[in-house]
């Protein structure tokens, strides 16, 4: 045999075991890239970041973060629903994208259902409502007081239309029998910044996000919203089911992987996620801080999570009247 066509035709025959010899090496075997749908800074990016940080030595491989913030998280998350399927691009949205996004838009370009596959339950983000200094109320009857006497007056900031801190705000208002003005930011640095120059009145965020802002003087919380748990930091800022409104319409974060990602891949992130968020230590050093409830759990018990959360998204939707292109 000629030697160039003997060499050519074994060069063929290597690059196409190539596949196979790669599908056969250990996972991970390559740097794995964790989307955030949401700009740095805030408590999504900080607990992607931890876990990012913690299990990279253990792996063995590095693991980036990357930020694909807009369009209320579904740039981000439609990045991760369309990357191949290896198990290499892992996607740690919000709650409120997966259940909520599929009522409030008209067309997405994914579909959470089909494109994704839910791996690991993380935490719940519980959250606040906390006001700008010039609001003269301390607590939320002074605060529904104070909105009746000036419907429309008191500013509203959110991190985007059909976030969570905007449906909130829908849900409060309806349930009170008051009316605030929406004002929608780009995320939550920016709607803070607000709050504190009082271009904005009152918003909900996390009470671990808030809390050196209260504790400088700059705002006022004036409820949690919780477990039933007030915030150990702030423990003279009652729950507001304790001042007699109750929604428990957390936020949650998740991790999710491309469909068709093999199960091997998602029975392991849910093992590894699982050891870091049952972990005592572990979250009263990363989690308690940013006021997130570690929750972990199966893969089955995620599922059975979101459908409870898919039958609240669709009722808040339609308190909200929310329709977005």
């Amino acid at each position: 045999m000629n030697p160039r066509i003997f060499q050519t035709s074994a060069l063929i025959a290597l690059l196409s075991l190539a596949p196979a010899l790669q599908a056969q090496q250990p996972y991970p075997s390559k740097p794995i890239n964790i989307i955030v749908p949401f700009p740095p800074g805030g408590v999504v990016d900080a607990a992607a970041r931890a876990i990012a940080q913690t299990l990279s030595p253990s792996w063995g491989q590095s693991i980036v973060v990357e930020n694909r913030a807009g369009a209320n998280g579904n740039i981000g998350v439609e990045a991760c629903a369309k990357a191949d399927p290896d198990g290499y691009t892992v996607c740690l949205p919000a709650g409120v994208i997966i259940s909520l996004n599929p009522f409030a838009y008209a067309k997405l370009p994914f579909n959470p259902q089909r494109d994704l596959v839910p791996v690991v339950h993380i935490a719940v983000i519980d959250t606040s409502i906390t006001v700008s200094t010039s609001v003269p109320a301390n607590n939320i009857k002074e605060l529904i007081e104070l909105a009746r006497v000036k419907p429309g007056s008191i500013n509203w900031g959110s991190i985007g239309l059909g976030s969570a801190s905007h449906l909130y705000m829908e849900w409060f208002q309806a349930k009170a029998n008051v009316k605030f003005t929406h004002i929608p930011y780009k995320g939550s640095p920016e709607v803070i910044r607000a709050l504190i120059t009082d271009e904005v009145q009152a918003l909900t965020n996390s009470p671990g996000v808030m809390l050196p802002h209260v504790k400088a003087g700059k705002t006022k919380m004036l409820a949690v919203v919780s477990n039933g748990e007030r915030y150990a930091p702030l423990p003279l800022v009652p729950t507001l089911k304790e001042q007699g409104y109750d929604l428990d319409f957390r936020n949650w974060i998740a991790i999710f992987l491309p469909r068709n990602t093999p199960d091997t891949i998602v029975r392991r992130w849910n093992s590894e996620v699982n050891r870091l968020v049952k972990d005592p230590v572990w979250t009263n050093k990363i989690f308690a801080p940013m006021a997130l409830t570690p929750t972990g759990g199966s893969i089955e018990e995620f599922v059975a999570y979101m459908k409870r959360d898919l039958a609240t998204s669709a009722e808040l939707v339609k308190i909200a009247n929310l329709r977005l292109d």
